[in-house]
């Protein structure tokens, strides 16, 4: 049965081509490793890299079709904005038509409120089947009184000049008198209301208004010089003394005076109404409902201006008439004219013909409105209401007619700038390549990614495997010592007490090797699982250094080196671990005996610098390449230098060291020259951080 861990026909035959000639079981090591990439790196290719390239593929294939179909979806965009605006522009006249013919429907008049119906009617007329106006308004047929001498001689002439003259009471005589003599009708309403005027100027107000009373009963259609309806004139007057003296009875007179006068048929070139309704508003202001005055005021402006615009078209309209057939239209159906101002929009109701008039200019800016709020935001068309006889804009996409409401005026949609259209391809196109090289980028930015990190942790399997072997030749080696002397005592080959006392003392060595080395394996263990953790206590710091460095004499004096400490006096007393600081010292001792050079010495030394205590182990061995240096404190790093590599290690020493400097809140140092030697400097602060243990 094969084995599953072995590496396959490929693999083989690729480590062959890679490292020739290698054998033995750093190849097979080598070859397994192999294999791993080669099984992500197959992984990767089928789960990330392949379908980046599928998607590039139909990224750049897309590009083509996408950019042929911009202007299919220009076109469609100018037919949806031609239809839209059309629809919306339909809307408005089907709203205006709706609106009246649901009043007719419901025995309504559309000329009351007739501004309602739309907000661009100018005005809203019925009209008799001769072509006359109807309603709301008549054409004048009033004529003023054929003498006009009255009002300047005889007893009415005597009458005014008396009242200039101051002399109310023979002001008031005269005018009575002339309301009798006067041998026209209206000559003695105009007297009548002039004596009721006099006698309420003189203060007596009952008088004066039975003298209005009597005018409106006996002077019902009679007129003023100046087109006045005596019985309205008469009754504002009436009205305004009952406010003077009952409110609330004048405020009802002055109301049904607006209201008759409101609903009334006003006569064309007259504005008598107008006048006389404002004036009566004006007078109950103080007294009448704000709600009843604002809505009245609503309708008078509404009705004065419809009876302005009526004015103003009345020759337009007799001349639509005369035509003979603008109004020639189906019953119950609108029918439109345009006029100079004004687009004419009639309907049959019955025996009745309504008329309408829309403003011209205002229909054009609605239209024109709805155009603009048809485009889409950032769309690439543009709207134009091209006027008939006028060519439209080059390059029209859609147009539509919009008869039968303004025949020969045409809504066009066409490309807001074949330029910027380009540039919106060339846009898309750049985005897409851009979404496409971005894919690619993260692509390959994840292989090489994804192979460094491979790449990593197959350096870090390696150093571990390599970090293994190491720990165990430096287990084997002083197990092997301690063997060797143990058994040349046990058969008695040591022959005199000098020869036994040194293999005492070699087993006693090499019995502290291999604690420290344990002791490393040990607490480098539980510094990767983040369990290491230490006591801070009262310490003497050269008294720990100087326990270390006895401890370490004998195996430095073995390989040919002395230690030298320097220690400043008065050291203060800091809070630190004991325990570790021996470990850190004694990792250090131990790299210095094993690259210093043989015969030089190692000098220790401990001082005060700037609130820290600087422990320094100093020698002048083989030293570090200074490429080196940021990567000595990593776990299981082994020096490139063929000379360092030929010294047996674990790796773990210098990364412990720098663990332990970290949880004490301090750090480590390195001055280093190749062929000179290497100073590492721990410096400890005083206090440690408000913590315990890794981190």
């Amino acid at each position: 049965m094969p084995n599953p861990r072995s590496p396959g026909w490929f693999t083989r035959q690729l480590a062959r081509i890679i490292w020739p000639g290698r054998t033995g079981v750093r190849a097979m090591e080598d070859l397994l490793q192999l294999d791993s990439v080669l099984r992500f790196a197959s992984l990767y290719a089928i789960t990330v890299l392949a379908p980046g390239i599928l998607l590039a593929y139909f990224g750049m294939s897309s590009i083509k079709s996408e950019e042929s179909a911009v202007w299919t979806e220009v076109r469609t965009e100018a037919g949806r904005t031609a239809d839209t605006w059309f629809g919306r522009t339909e809307q408005i006249f089907n709203a205006f038509e709706e609106r009246t013919i649901a009043r007719l429907d419901a025995g309504r008049s559309p000329l009351e409120s007739a501004l309602d119906l739309s907000p661009n009617l100018l005005v809203a007329l019925r009209l008799d089947t001769d072509g006359m106006i109807a309603a709301p308004f008549a054409e004048s047929s009033f004529n003023l009184p054929a003498d006009q001498t009255f009002f300047y001689t005889g007893t009415f002439a005597d009458g005014r000049k008396a009242e200039r003259s101051g002399h109310l009471g023979e002001a008031i005589k005269l005018f009575e008198r002339a309301s009798r003599e006067a041998t026209g009708h209206a000559h003695r309403g105009v007297a009548a209301l002039e004596y009721a005027r006099l006698l309420a100027k003189s203060g007596e107000s009952r008088a004066a208004e039975s003298a209005y009373a009597s005018v409106i009963s006996d002077y019902p259609e009679a007129r003023n010089g100046a087109g006045f309806l005596l019985r309205d004139l008469a009754t504002l007057k009436r009205a305004e003394l009952l406010l003077l003296r009952e409110p609330v009875i004048g405020v009802g007179a002055l109301k049904d005076l607006v209201d008759v006068l409101l609903a009334r048929r006003w006569e064309l070139s007259r504005g008598g109404e107008i006048s006389m309704a404002r004036r009566a508003i004006s007078r109950m202001e103080p007294h009448a409902d704000a709600d009843w005055l604002a809505s009245t005021r609503s309708r008078l402006d509404s009705r004065s201006s419809q009876m302005y615009w009526t004015e103003r078209l009345i020759p337009e309209l007799k001349q639509i008439i005369g035509s003979g057939t603008a109004l020639k239209v189906e019953p119950r159906t609108f029918h439109y004219t345009q006029g100079d101002d004004v687009l004419w929009a009639s309907i049959w109701w019955g025996a009745d013909r309504y008329i309408f008039a829309l403003s011209w200019k205002g229909l054009l800016e609605t239209v024109r409105e709805l155009g603009k709020d048809s485009l889409r935001p950032g769309g690439q068309v543009e709207v134009s209401l091209v006027p008939p006889d006028v060519e439209p804009p080059a390059g029209v996409l859609a147009q539509r007619n919009l008869v039968p409401w303004m025949a020969g005026w045409t809504p066009s949609v066409y490309p807001a700038d074949a330029a910027a259209l380009q540039e919106s391809q060339a846009s898309r196109r750049a985005r897409r390549l851009g979404i496409v090289g971005a894919a690619m980028l993260l692509i390959v930015v994840g292989a090489i990614l994804s192979a460094r990190l491979v790449g990593r942790e197959l350096e870090l399997a390696r150093m571990k495997t390599q970090f293994a072997a190491n720990v165990s030749h430096e287990l084997r080696s002083p197990i092997t010592q301690i063997r060797l002397k143990a058994e040349s005592l046990q058969l008695g080959l040591a022959r005199d007490e000098e020869r036994r006392q040194q293999h005492y003392d070699g087993i006693v060595r090499e019995s502290e090797r291999l604690s420290r080395l344990v002791d490393n394996v040990l607490d480098f263990s539980a510094i990767e699982r983040g369990t290491k953790q230490y006591s801070f206590v009262p310490t003497d710091m050269a008294e720990v250094v100087r326990q270390c460095v006895d401890s370490m004499r004998f195996s430095t004096v073995a390989r040919g080196l002395q230690i030298d400490i320097e220690i400043d006096e008065d050291l203060p007393i800091i809070l630190a671990s004991p325990e570790a600081i021996g470990q850190a010292m004694t990792n250090l001792l131990s790299n210095a005996a094993k690259y210093g050079a043989t015969g030089e010495r190692v000098i220790v030394s401990v001082k005060m610098v700037e609130l820290r205590v600087v422990v320094s182990v100093i020698d002048s061995g083989l030293g570090i390449a200074n490429d080196e240096i940021p990567h000595i404190f990593d776990q299981y790093y082994r020096s490139k230098d063929p000379n360092a590599r030929r010294l047996k290690g674990t790796g773990i020493g210098l990364a412990i060291v720098k663990y332990i400097m970290e949880a004490h809140g301090g750090r480590v140092e390195v001055i280093s020259e190749l062929g000179e030697g290497t100073t590492f400097s721990l410096h400890f602060p005083l206090s440690p951080p408000d913590r315990t243990g890794a981190h």
